[in-house]
């Protein structure tokens, strides 16, 4: 925790529960090996994202595609009225150069006002999201889930106070304790037959359990303080930042969003929206890296323009260095993945295993572009990431309607003719604003992107020939491609570059 924002936020703990849990929390966290590097940051988000997939496919497997479907077609709406919950007051907060405890106030303030707004918004509107959706069972799910709203502002300024002093070794307690507690709750009430209110009751319990942990293991306790001079100059970053998330999430789901509208089978939304998942797994491991590593780390350099150029190609190589084998790989082994892994009530959908490989190629090349945001953020120019999603959006939006009307493979399909377009701009953009060079960007992404391109050939012949020639099951087949592509992969990096292990290494230990 830096000193600047230690002396300003921190307090002792108030007596009673609080107290209480802020000493386990201090305890726990104590327990662990101290460090900055990215090996926390991992460790914080990629636990979760390895055992909340876990509590994922077996709730999934469980209750079958139909009620997954109007589960995620009600996180829809409600993860949209969410990116107004803070609408970047906490990015903010990592921004300033000092923070006080007026500040900080200030921030919390503002967040518990947003919080009630969106509360009510989405209370209100229920009915009339479950109207466009044409599924009214939808209409109980979206007023349960919208009380967590409130919960999780009530512990969002700890989080990017934790963010700004880089302490991502207390940044990993809450993420654990989420997914542990959020997962065993959200299996018994399967067991006990509440069905697709089993997935709701994870989710509440997630955001209650990080809530109690992030105030366990941060002792800011705060106070409601309005001060306008300060409102206005969080506002003012975080503004743009908040409507840059707000419209990238919009043009992430757009497909669920529109296809929800025209496709009326639920179980076919259901398994495009558990493919989109299983795609993003990865993905959504290294998107928070980014934003919880990469973006402190720039916004520190942002007087030392080389210094952030160099940090930023770093990252781009590093983080690339597992996500595009991650994407290629569940792309390759798609075709044997769906039943050993989702079960046989997804078995209908086995032969549209392509939707699933559409999805892991395009969210392996999204989490490498969406690095350039944290350099944009990182800058002082955050309105690039509204401005560039908004753009994307408003190509989208029209194909994914026509993308719709072939059903879900109609919608994965659209993907592709929008990266082609999306590449070339995203790295021309990226060339004019941060002044790394699309040739730069090629040399420090080379070695992981060669690799993966051997890993994935080699994977798909074994896939073939396990499959066509050797009549072997899905279940055996995906275990030997696992192992042929984590083997090759590794092969390749050693007779490429065996040097980017070694940084490797070096960035778990210390950081970017």
């Amino acid at each position: 925790m830096s000193v600047q924002t230690q002396e300003a936020v921190r307090e002792e703990p108030t007596q009673g529960l609080i107290s209480k849990a802020a000493e386990f929390g201090h305890r726990l966290v104590d327990m662990l090996p101290s460090t900055h590097g990215a090996f926390w940051v991992l460790f914080a988000m990629a636990t979760p994202k390895v055992l909340g997939p876990i509590f994922t496919i077996g709730l999934r497997r469980f209750l079958g595609p139909g009620a997954s479907g109007l589960f995620d077609e009600s996180m829809v709406p409600y993860n949209f009225f969410d990116n107004f919950r803070n609408f970047g007051t906490g990015p903010a907060l990592v921004f300033e150069r000092q923070v006080s405890r007026q500040v900080a106030n200030t921030a919390w303030t503002l967040n518990m006002i947003f919080a009630a707004i969106v509360t009510a918004a989405l209370e209100i509107l229920a009915p009339q999201i479950a109207l466009f959706f044409h599924h009214p069972e939808i209409v109980g799910l979206l007023r349960i889930l919208a009380i967590g709203y409130l919960f999780a502002s009530a512990a969002s300024v700890h989080s990017f106070l934790l963010m700004r002093d880089l302490d991502f070794r207390a940044r990993a307690v809450p993420p654990i304790g989420q997914v542990i507690v959020a997962g065993d709750l959200s299996v018994l009430f399967a067991v006990w037959g509440f069905g697709v209110g089993s997935l709701v009751a994870r989710q509440l319990a997630s955001v209650i359990m990080g809530t109690i942990l992030l105030w366990a293991v941060y002792p800011y306790r705060p106070t409601l303080e309005f001060v306008p001079r300060i409102a206005w100059r969080l506002f003012k970053y975080g503004f743009w930042i908040g409507a840059g998330l707000t419209v990238l999430y919009m043009s992430q789901n757009v497909d669920v969003f529109i296809g929800s509208h025209v496709i009326s089978d639920v179980a076919a939304i259901g398994f495009y929206t558990t493919s989109w998942k299983l795609a993003f797994i990865a993905a959504s491991v290294f998107t928070l890296v980014a934003s919880s590593m990469v973006f402190p780390t720039l916004s520190r350099l942002r007087d030392d323009i080389v210094a952030l150029r160099v940090t930023l190609l770093g990252a781009i190589r590093q983080l690339g260095l597992v996500m595009f084998p991650a994407a290629a790989l569940l792309a390759a082994v798609a075709p044997v993945l769906i039943v050993p892994i989702l079960g046989t009530k997804f078995a209908r959908f086995q032969d549209q295993y392509l939707v699933l490989t559409l999805l892991a190629v395009y969210a392996g090349n999204r989490t490498m572009l969406s690095i350039f945001f944290e350099g944009y953020k990182s800058i002082g120019k955050p309105w690039l990431v509204w401005a560039y999603n908004a753009v994307k959006l408003a190509i989208m939006a029209p194909a994914m309607y026509f993308g719709a009307q072939h059903g879900i493979l109609g919608l994965a399909l659209t993907y592709i003719p929008i990266q082609i377009i999306e590449f070339p701009v995203a790295l021309i953009l990226a060339w004019r604003v941060l002044g790394v060079s699309p040739a730069q960007v090629a040399r420090s992404a080379s070695v992981p992107v060669i690799s993966t391109l051997v890993m994935a050939g080699a994977v798909v012949a074994v896939e073939l020939a396990l499959t066509r020639e050797m009549q072997l099951g899905a279940t055996v087949t995906l275990g030997l491609c696992l192992i042929v592509g984590a083997l090759v992969y590794v092969g390749s990096l050693l007779v490429l570059d065996r040097r980017i292990i070694v940084e490797a290494r070096r960035t778990l230990l210390k950081g970017f």
